[in-house]
């Protein structure tokens, strides 16, 4: 089994959902914290979607694509499955921890999760990237974020 039909039709279905969710997010208007407003973001997120979605289209029109696909391995969908849960327990710790513990533990448990070796690595990792998503939500983009029961930072 070959790919071209499938990368088409994903093509294709990711095509009209990235211009549905253009033309959702143009409904927000206003100014945000700078120039841009609040539909910049996914209006520019679903224009980069759309751009790749086509060429996605035009590579299999072409001809470049997969000639022989393999078939679904368990272990990589169990493994996906486990990053969807560890994803679900993260949106909802964030309610009750806050942004900032919740998205420690999360990178945390997704780096030990994904296999990085090394525990020194893992924390400073984990500490540093945490500190700064919270710094551009926090001070650059003045976005407000969960603080949870521990009102600390």
């Amino acid at each position: 089994m070959n790919s071209k039909r499938i990368d088409i039709s994903v093509g294709a279905a990711l095509s009209v959902f990235s211009t549905a969710v253009f033309l959702y997010a143009n409904q927000y208007k206003g100014r945000g914290v700078s120039q841009y407003g609040p539909n910049f973001f996914p209006q520019f997120l679903s224009a980069l979607l759309f751009i790749t979605s086509i060429l996605l289209i035009v590579n299999a029109v072409r001809g470049n694509y997969q000639k022989d696909l393999e078939g679904i391995h368990f272990a990589g969908l169990v493994r996906s499955g486990i990053t969807v849960g560890i994803s679900i327990v993260y949106l909802v710790a964030m309610q009750f921890l806050g942004f900032f513990l919740s998205t420690l533990i999360f990178l945390y448990a997704m780096i030990t999760f994904l296999g990085q070796k090394g525990k020194l690595v893992r924390i400073i990792s984990c500490i540093s990237v945490s500190v700064i998503v919270y710094a551009i939500f926090k001070f650059f983009l003045k976005i407000p974020l969960p603080e949870g029961f521990l009102h600390f930072i």
